[in-house]
C-alpha cells in the first residue's frame, strides 16, 4: 500500500537495535511493481553501489541495548582512590606524625618554634 519512490524502514524496538534499510518501489517494463532494499547508514547518500538483500526480507537485529549496568562490587582500593578518603589519610598521618617529628628535634630547635 506503498507510492512508488524511495523510503526509509526503520524497525523500533525497545530492546534490540535494527539496521535501517532503503528501500526503492518502482515499476518495471511490464508495469508491475519492483521492490529494491539495501543497507544504509543515517547520514551517508543511498548509493545505488549497495547489493539488494532478497525479497521477503529477513532482518535480523544487530544489537541488543543494555540499559542498565550491573552495580559494582566493594573494592579497598576505589575507596581509598577517592579524593575525600585521601584527604582523611593525609590529616590522620599529619595528627600522628608531627608529634613524632617533635620528639625528635633539639632542644634548641623546640625552644625556637614554641617562641614563634
Amino acid at each position: 500500500n506503498l507510492k512508488l519512490g524511495d523510503w526509509l524502514l526503520e524497525i523500533q524496538s525497545a530492546d534490540y537495535a535494527f539496521p535501517k534499510l532503503h528501500v526503492r518501489i518502482a515499476t518495471n517494463d511490464e508495469g508491475r511493481a519492483s521492490v529494491a532494499a539495501r543497507y544504509v547508514q543515517i547520514g551517508s547518500e543511498w548509493s545505488e553501489d549497495a547489493p539488494v538483500l532478497a525479497y521477503p526480507l529477513k532482518i535480523e537485529a544487530s544489537a541488543k541495548y543494555d540499559f542498565f549496568t550491573p552495580r559494582q562490587g566493594f573494592s579497598i582500593i576505589t575507596m581509598f582512590s577517592n579524593p575525600y578518603m585521601l584527604m582523611v589519610g593525609a590529616s590522620l598521618a599529619a595528627i600522628f606524625i608531627m608529634p613524632k617529628l617533635q620528639a625528635n628535634l633539639d632542644p634548641e630547635a623546640l625552644k625556637e618554634l614554641q617562641e614563634k
